[in-house]
């Protein structure tokens, strides 16, 4: 079950997720892949009556580019996370990531259940964060900045982009492509769960998210093209596709 998603872009520096006071504090760190050429972290809190008295870590890495964290937390208590670069990162301070949106609930308050990890679990809603390329943040000029801002990628052996209309391609091909990705799980004692993409699927998966890429940008120009059309046709005039 998966519910409604209510858009939203708002930009999150490290320690800025807080719920004051937090019985659940938890650092994501990001390095690898994901920090270096950028992705997508979801992440679930799952409301629990026997969180209170379980421990687990106060901080887990993920360096892959597509991971799901679900945080178990007190029911009625609260809890708190942050994603921040792995130590040693150039320019961490310059370092922020993107809420692509928020995930909803239905009317009982539970949001999407957990089909790994803390399995048949329901979470109380969630966040599909964006974690730009470094390029984006901190590239050497602008036109390395504004190149990975736009996605625009060089050379045969370029990885997909992540800015924001790919990593929406990257949650689309994860949650409902063709053959719905595997996630596989590592627990940070019985409060966190880290699930990444298996890794023998990362190919088949990354030629998917290229199909996707494409299939976003030809539909932009497809509207873009209507657009213009009706902008430059008489009144009462129809706008229909010509192959040539």
């Amino acid at each position: 079950m998966r519910a409604a998603v209510v858009l939203a872009l708002a930009w999150l520096q490290a320690g800025d997720l807080r719920a004051e006071p937090a019985a659940r504090d938890l650092t994501i760190e990001l390095g690898g892949d994901l920090l270096t050429h950028g992705g997508v972290v979801v992440v679930y809190p799952i409301p629990t009556s026997t969180a209170a008295g379980e421990s687990g870590p106060g901080a887990v890495r993920i360096d892959e580019r597509y991971a799901e964290v679900q945080l178990r937390y007190p029911r009625g208590g609260t809890y708190a996370y942050r994603l921040r670069p792995v130590a040693g990162t150039a320019d961490a301070k310059a370092h922020a990531t993107e809420v692509l949106s928020i995930v909803g609930t239905d009317e009982e308050g539970r949001g999407p259940q957990m089909s790994a990890g803390f399995e048949k679990a329901y979470s109380s809603g969630g966040r599909v964060i964006r974690v730009p390329a470094l390029a984006e943040l901190s590239g050497a000029d602008d036109a390395t900045r504004t190149d990975a801002r736009w996605g625009r990628t060089q050379g045969y052996k370029a990885v997909p982009p992540a800015d924001r209309q790919s990593a929406r391609a990257l949650v689309s091909v994860v949650e409902y492509g063709p053959k719905p990705a595997t996630l596989r799980c590592v627990a940070g004692g019985r409060r966190v769960q880290v699930c990444t993409v298996a890794q023998e699927e990362w190919t088949g998966l990354t030629a998917q998210w290229w199909r996707a890429i494409a299939d976003q940008r030809l539909g932009r120009l497809e509207d873009h093209a209507l657009r213009r059309c009706y902008d430059q046709a008489p009144d009462g005039s129809t706008c229909e596709p010509v192959p040539k």
